[in-house]
């Protein structure tokens, strides 16, 4: 018969496999990119819709790099998230020619940094930290590609075979990108017309290791 104090060692044992176990399934929401040659993670369509946001938080000691990438397949409009010399910038295209608008300094400090892409109509705000700036587009028409037709969501750089299909990319340029080299967690947005922004789930590994 299992005494008292081994049945309470047990059952922490327990309660201890519980909790990790929890922290690496459902609420688990982070991940590890290690910046090599096939590193990137891959997410389901961002319906961005012409009120749609984005959201995800990252940490870096790398002052450049990719962080996320979107297009309409390869014809005018995209998003393109990335760190450069610690500053994030966001080069952007909604048919009208590409806007840029950065915000912040010393991105790369080891520290979680909060980061929202939000659209209305002509107008595209980027928040890091609570600090915002924003850009109007030109043109008269601001949905975002076709979402039949538009690229998923790739973090932290590109699959390596759009270096042999770059008339694929709406900005082909995004290959040559240094790939982002750090940690990334809480990706939000609408995956689907209709749905509330929710916490997406990688469709394709690579190179990734989960962060507890």
């Amino acid at each position: 018969m299992m005494s008292n104090a081994m049945a309470t060692v047990r059952l922490s044992k327990l309660l201890l496999l519980g909790l990790l176990l929890y922290q690496l399934g459902p609420g688990c929401s982070g991940f590890v990119l290690d910046g090599s040659q096939n590193s990137f993670a891959q997410f389901r369509k961002w319906y961005t819709g012409l009120n749609g946001s984005l959201e995800l938080e990252f940490k870096t000691e790398q002052p450049n790099g990719l962080v996320l990438y979107t297009d309409d397949g390869g014809t005018f409009d995209f998003f393109e998230l990335k760190l450069v010399e610690g500053a994030l910038r966001l080069r952007y295209n909604l048919g009208g020619g590409a806007q840029i608008i950065t915000v912040g300094r010393d991105l790369h400090d080891g520290h979680w940094h909060k980061v929202q892409v939000m659209r209305n109509d002509e107008h595209t705000t980027l928040t890091v930290d609570g600090v915002s700036q924003s850009r109007s587009s030109r043109g008269k028409e601001f949905l975002f590609g076709k979402f039949a037709t538009n690229s998923d969501v790739f973090v932290g750089g590109m699959p390596n075979w759009y270096n042999t299909k770059l008339a694929l990319l709406a900005l082909p340029s995004v290959i040559f990108e240094p790939r982002f080299r750090g940690s990334v967690r809480n990706l939000v947005y609408s995956d689907q017309p209709g749905v509330s922004p929710r916490r997406q789930e990688m469709r394709q590994p690579r190179d990734i290791k989960v962060s507890v």
